[in-house]
């Protein structure tokens, strides 16, 4: 008797510890709150998961923060910052975002330079589009990484405060599978800044 009493222990606990991997691998994360802004990222955005939020404030004052997204072959990266320039003025009409996108496009070709990339084209160099409620600055670029060939929307505004440039990067030959995907990241943007968001 105690032995079986002892096996069915086992299993209650192996369907446990089973059932907890299943509802573990099925969880969530937690949304994001970017305490300066008020900004809430939630997850997932469509297919995109929410991977990691990261503070750069401690290490490089100015550098903000970064929020990423992933899935197999699409990564959507929003970084605010104010490059110790702040308050940075809402939308596209400021010299400073202006120049803020300029430099993020040299920034590129600044990796192509330094071996990180190779083959950098832009597509799209500067245009105004909105997400929103917000007007943007919106390149858009391809090129290659490790003999992966890739293209890239690359956007930016003043929000808040701060500098908000998201980067998106897809494998090229998976473009069309992952528009869903960049279109419900923009979507997701544009919901979490709407004026009557604001904290």
């Amino acid at each position: 008797m105690v032995t079986n009493n002892r096996s069915a222990r086992v299993l209650i606990l192996m369907a446990l510890a089973m059932a907890l991997l299943v509802f573990a691998g099925n969880a969530h994360a937690e949304p994001y709150r970017h305490q300066r802004t008020g900004l809430l990222f939630p997850d997932p955005v469509n297919t995109l998961k929410l991977v990691r939020a990261t503070d750069y404030e401690p290490l490089y004052a100015g550098l903000g923060t970064g929020i990423s997204y992933r899935t197999d072959t699409m990564r959507a990266d929003i970084f605010l910052y104010d490059l110790t320039q702040g308050p940075i003025p809402d939308g596209v009409s400021s010299q400073v975002v202006s120049k803020e996108f300029d430099q993020a496009l040299q920034d590129i070709y600044s990796l192509e330079t330094q071996g990180t990339y190779r083959n950098v084209s832009i597509v799209v160099r500067k245009e105004i589009v909105p997400v929103g409620d917000l007007k943007f600055f919106h390149g858009l670029l391809t090129y290659e990484q490790n003999n992966i060939k890739l293209i890239s929307p690359l956007y930016l505004t003043g929000c808040r405060g701060l500098f908000m440039k998201l980067r998106v990067t897809c494998f090229k030959d998976t473009k069309v599978r992952e528009e869903p995907n960049l279109a419900a990241f923009l979507a997701m943007i544009s919901d979490i800044t709407k004026s009557s968001s604001k904290p």
